[in-house]
C-alpha cells in the first residue's frame, strides 16, 4: 500500500505565517533592530552616505563650526553694561552665598575659596551671567571681516564678532565702553583660555587675527569679563543681531543642512557617527574574533594536553587577569603607537584569557567522556579528537562568550579613544567624537551627547542580544519546553 506523503505548506499560508510569527516574537526585536540601524547598515554604507551628501567625515568647515541641531533655534544675549562687579549677588543652588565677591577674571570666591556649584548671578535684583572674551578696546568691526584677519595658513576668520558700544566688558575691573570682542567657548563662543593666554581655533590671537581702530591702527587684545543678559526677541532675529552690544555666537539657528549639528571643525556629526560605526564595529568584530582563535587554541590545549602545557597556559591566563585591563592597553599604547592595528591588538591581548580559561574548563568536561575514548580507539589523532569531537561540543558557550563581549569590546575601544590612546584624529570613532565635544560640553552639549548616545544604545543592545544568546545555546539557562 503506497503513503502519500502531504506536500509543505507554501511560505506565504496562514499556518506557515503564524508559525513564522510566533517564532519572530520569541527574538529580541528591539536590540536587533537597534544593532542592524546603529552598527551594521552605518558601517556598510557609509561612504556611500558620504557620496551621496557630499560630507567629509574628516574635513569640516569652519564658516559651520558647531552649527546646533535642526530643531534648536538661536539663543541671543545682550551685553549689560553699567554693572557694578563689586555688587554682584552670587547665589550658589538658589541660596545667597553671603560675603561672595568676583575676582577679576569674574570667578565668585567666599572666605578666599571658589565658589562651586550651580552659581547664578544677579545686580539690582535682574539675573546677569558672566563668561569670559577676549576683548580689543576701541577696536571697530569692519564691513569686510577679512579686513582684519592675516588668515595665516587657511586659517579662516571667527564669525560674528561682537561690537559694542555701552560697555558691558571689564578688563582688569575697568569697564570698556567700546571695541570689538570674542566671546569664550563657556558661552558657545569662538575664544578657548588656557592657563598660557587666549587663542582663537587653537591660535594665539595674535596670530588669528588683527583688529584695527577707526585710524587704522592694530589694537591688542585683553582678556576680559562680560557681563551680560538674556533678551527677548522684538522683531526678526536679523534685527536683533544687527543691532550692537548682542553676543551673537551664543548658539545660532540650527540648519536643515546638519540634522544632529557640526563639530567644532564644521563637520557634520551624522556623517561621522555613520563612519564611526564602522569603526567601532570592525575593532570589535576583528578583536574579539582574534582573541576567539587565540584564547580557544590555548584552551583546548591546556585542557586536552594537561601536565605541564595546562600549567603554563593557565599561569599565563592569571597573569593576564591579575594586570588591569586599562593599564596594559595605555602602556602597550605608548610604546607602539595609537592605530587601527594598535586597538585591535589590544582588545585580543585584553579579551583572550577569558576564551582560554572557559575553553579549558569545557574541554576537561568533555574529554573524559565516553564518545572521545571511543575516538581514542577507534585510532583517530589528537589534532582530530580536539577540533572534530571537543570543540563542537565547547562552540556554544564560546558563542555565548563573544557575543558578550562584543559590547564590552566596543566600550572599550571608545574608552581608549576618549582617553587618545585609541583611534588617533582625524578618524571619526565615536570615542574621539565625545572627547572633542567635552569642553564644550554645556554650550554646544550636541557634539559629545549624540555620539555618546549611539555608543550607550549599540552597547546595550548587544548586551541583551548576548543575554538572549546565552538563554538560548546554554544547556543549563535553557528552558525545557
Amino acid at each position: 500500500m503506497a503513503i502519500s506523503i502531504p506536500k509543505a505548506r507554501s511560505w506565504y499560508s496562514p499556518p506557515r505565517l503564524v508559525k513564522t510569527l510566533q517564532d519572530a516574537r520569541r527574538l529580541p526585536l528591539v536590540p536587533i533592530f537597534i544593532i542592524v540601524f546603529v552598527l551594521v547598515l552605518p558601517a556598510l554604507f557609509a561612504n556611500v552616505w558620504s557620496n551621496a551628501w557630499g560630507y567629509d567625515p574628516e574635513v569640516g568647515t569652519l564658516q559651520d563650526r558647531l552649527v546646533p541641531p535642526a530643531w534648536i533655534k538661536a539663543k541671543i544675549q545682550s551685553l549689560r553694561g553699567g554693572v557694578d562687579l563689586n555688587a554682584v549677588e552670587v547665589y550658589k543652588n538658589g541660596e545667597l552665598v553671603e560675603g561672595a565677591t568676583l575676582t577679576r577674571q569674574g570667578t565668585p570666591v567666599a572666605n578666599g575659596e571658589p565658589v562651586v556649584g550651580i552659581i547664578q548671578y544677579r545686580s539690582d535684583g535682574d539675573v546677569i551671567k558672566l563668561g569670559r572674551s577676549l576683548v580689543y578696546p576701541g577696536g571697530v568691526e569692519t564691513a569686510d571681516p577679512k579686513d582684519m584677519s592675516k588668515l595665516a595658513s587657511g586659517l579662516v576668520v571667527v564669525k560674528n564678532p561682537v561690537t559694542f558700544d555701552s560697555g558691558g566688558l571689564f578688563v582688569a575691573g575697568e569697564e570698556v565702553q567700546s571695541g570689538v570682542a570674542f566671546m569664550g567657548t563657556d558661552n558657545g563662543g569662538e575664544v578657548t583660555f588656557t592657563p598660557l593666554g587666549a587663542t582663537i581655533q587653537g591660535r594665539q590671537a595674535k596670530d588669528a587675527i588683527e583688529v584695527k581702530d577707526a585710524g587704522g591702527n592694530i589694537v591688542e587684545p585683553m582678556v576680559g569679563v562680560a557681563t551680560m543678559q538674556d533678551i527677548r526677541i522684538d522683531g526678526t532675529e536679523d534685527a536683533i543681531l544687527a543691532q550692537p552690544n548682542q553676543v551673537r555666537q551664543l548658539t545660532p539657528d540650527g540648519s536643515s543642512k546638519y540634522w544632529l549639528g557640526t563639530d567644532k571643525l564644521g563637520r557634520d556629526l551624522v556623517t561621522r557617527m555613520i563612519h564611526g560605526a564602522r569603526i567601532s564595529l570592525s575593532v570589535s568584530l576583528i578583536a574579539i574574533i582574534f582573541a576567539g582563535i587565540v584564547g580557544t587554541t590555548l584552551g583546548l590545549l591546556a585542557g586536552y594536553v594537561g601536565g605541564w602545557v595546562d600549567a603554563i597556559i593557565m599561569r599565563l591566563v592569571d597573569i593576564k587577569l591579575a594586570i588591569p585591563s586599562i593599564l596594559l592597553a595605555l602602556v602597550f599604547v605608548a610604546v607602539v603607537g595609537p592605530s587601527f592595528q594598535t586597538v585591535v591588538t589590544v582588545i585580543a591581548l585584553v579579551y583572550w584569557a577569558l576564551y582560554a580559561r572557559q575553553a579549558r574548563g569545557e574541554t576537561l568536561s568533555v574529554k573524559n567522556q565516553d564518545f572521545i575514548q571511543r575516538a581514542k580507539v577507534a585510532g583517530a589523532s589528537h589534532f582530530r579528537i580536539i577540533f572534530m569531537h571537543i570543540f563542537p561540543n565547547v562552540l556554544n558557550t564560546l558563542v555565548i562568550v563573544a557575543t558578550l563581549q562584543l559590547g564590552t569590546a566596543i566600550l572599550f575601544e571608545a574608552s581608549l579613544s576618549f582617553l587618545g590612546a585609541g583611534i588617533p584624529r582625524p578618524t571619526p570613532a565615536w570615542g574621539v567624537m565625545v572627547a572633542d565635544g567635552r569642553e564644550l560640553i554645556v554650550a554646544n552639549w550636541w557634539v559629545s551627547f549624540f555620539p555618546g548616545l549611539c555608543i550607550l544604545v549599540a552597547v546595550l543592545s548587544l548586551n541583551l542580544l548576548g543575554d538572549w544568546t546565552r538563554d538560548k545555546l546554554d544547556p543549563k539557562t535553557r528552558q525545557v519546553t
